[in-house]
């Protein structure tokens, strides 16, 4: 009898992250505070993996100013979402990172292990730090009273149909263009169940598709993914970084 065949790492993270945009998408729909919690978790995650996959020095510092970014930007957004009433959830967006830029400075500055490949920590940490405080645009989604349905049904279907074509044995070209294509189909059937026009819905899935599959691109060379953590790391990258179309670009074509 043949043993079944075991999923690929590319494949497993691939699947994590369609789980991650499945739990974004009835989280969203459920209010702003789940759609929160369901940011927050992304955010454990990629701040639980990005330093393994990225070999950083000082991996719990990096993680800790990973994830630290990343639960004040989501907090930051549901206060201002709740307190003004959805207007502008993510202006504290900028402010956020940029002292989160300085930590990631201070924990190089801290270290006590010598120091070594001060570049390469900084510079992983400051990426990371940066996809984690994209997530919460998925909050900001959320909190917006006029167009949220629309937008978490077809952002998180798009998400999760780019990552899994992302995962596709095929060619960089062919790859890419397979994650827009999905992205984009899977992007109208959110929109249309959620009652809203097929073509924005579809524009917004091109764009959510082009997102994930650029990470995917960028992090498919970085080496350990077999290893749970990395692989984490890798599944939540791309789905934090779609939080910045989905916040900004999401209300703007189906509000």
């Amino acid at each position: 009898m043949t043993p079944p065949r075991r999923a690929t790492p590319s494949a497993r993270s691939a699947l994590v992250a369609a789980g991650l945009a499945g739990l974004l998408a009835l989280a969203g729909l459920a209010g702003t505070v789940p759609a929160a919690g369901a940011a927050v978790l992304v955010v454990v995650a990629l701040a639980l993996g990005w330093p393994g996959l990225l070999l950083l020095p000082s991996p719990r510092g990096s993680a800790a100013v990973v994830g630290a970014t990343g639960v004040l930007a989501v907090v930051a957004t549901t206060a201002t979402a709740l307190l003004d009433d959805g207007h502008e959830p993510l202006r504290p967006l900028p402010a956020v990172l940029a002292v989160a830029v300085l930590g990631a400075f201070a924990h190089q500055m801290l270290r006590r292990d010598l120091r070594p490949r001060v570049v390469d920590g900084l510079g992983g940490a400051v990426t990371g730090l940066l996809l984690a405080g994209l997530a919460s645009g998925w909050v900001a989604a959320a909190a917006d009273a006029a167009s949220s349905v629309a937008v978490t049904s077809a952002a998180a279907a798009a998400v999760a149909a780019a990552a899994l074509a992302a995962a596709l044995p095929v060619p960089r070209p062919p790859g890419v263009l397979a994650s827009v294509v999905a992205g984009a189909a899977a992007g109208a059937g959110g929109a249309v169940l959620a009652g809203a026009a097929a073509g924005p819905g579809a524009a917004l899935g091109a764009a959510l598709g082009a997102v994930v599959a650029l990470v995917v691109l960028v992090l498919a060379p970085l080496a350990p993914a077999s290893r749970a953590l990395p692989s984490l790391g890798r599944a939540a990258a791309p789905v934090a970084a779609a939080g910045a179309v989905v916040g900004l670009l999401g209300p703007v074509l189906l509000g």
